[in-house]
């Protein structure tokens, strides 16, 4: 199992995906996101927001995706997604428009 990664911000001192513009993350980020995140997301949004449109920081991505949004159909994925496997989906969401 691949450790938590995490980098620092320097402005806010948020998180920040670590995976950002690394083809091979975004490529798994691409597969899981077929798996886990189509179905609701599709490629522009569905019965949830269209992801590749956010304007969630790193973080909150992240804390989104592991803790679920209460009163909402997003369910948490902590427990079926590594934090890493939740930064490589980040990286292929930023790296297009579109699925």
């Amino acid at each position: 199992m691949v450790l938590l990664r995490m980098s620092r911000g320097l402005a806010d001192d948020e998180l920040t995906d670590p995976f950002l513009g690394q083809p091979d993350a975004i490529a798994a980020g691409r597969v899981t996101y077929a798996g886990k995140c189509y179905v609701c997301h599709h490629r522009s949004g569905a019965r949830g927001p269209n992801l590749f449109a956010t304007k969630l920081s790193d973080q909150r991505f992240l804390e989104t995706v592991i803790q679920g949004r209460k009163g909402t159909q997003m369910p948490a994925f902590g427990l079926r997604l590594s934090p890493d496997e939740v930064w490589q989906i980040h990286a292929f969401v930023k790296s297009t428009d579109y699925y």
